[in-house]
């Protein structure tokens, strides 16, 4: 809510939430420039720029400038690691539908990226197949 008006933000995921959010806390990055950073890049890859401090992966949203990647940088490295789960390097993306499959079925989001470690990417295998190969390298662990 600002003076001139109300404005309802919606979001696919609540990486996306969170990240805006922490985007949004930057001096300078406004609703405007933060929805433009969801909408070049995914939460995971986002926040893996912010990590590695890639102003210009960050520069390629329209409305963000070199000065504005370099304080989010800046100000937000430390703190992306902390946006969830999905977004830590090693695990397994939320987009995925096999790991969203897995998690479903009751797997936790450890047990879900150890299932899927070495398991066809997503390009490579549908996500049936994805799901089949890691209940059955599952099954073989248990037995």
């Amino acid at each position: 809510m600002r003076e001139d008006g109300q404005f309802l933000f919606g979001f696919g995921t609540r990486d996306e939430l969170a990240l805006f959010e922490m985007l949004t806390s930057v001096s300078g990055v406004g609703p405007k420039a933060a929805l433009a950073l969801l909408s070049v890049s995914r939460p995971a890859d986002l926040a893996a720029a912010i990590a590695a401090g890639d102003a210009a992966a960050l520069a390629r949203a329209p409305g963000v400038g070199k000065k504005t990647a370099e304080r989010l940088i800046v100000d937000l490295r430390g703190k992306v690691a902390r946006v969830s789960d999905s977004v830590l390097p090693g695990a397994v993306p939320i987009e995925d539908e096999a790991a969203a499959a897995l998690q479903a079925l009751g797997y936790s989001v450890s047990e879900t990226a150890a299932a899927l470690r070495g398991i066809p990417p997503a390009s490579a295998a549908t996500t049936e197949e994805r799901v089949r190969a890691a209940l059955r390298k599952g099954a073989r662990a248990v037995v």
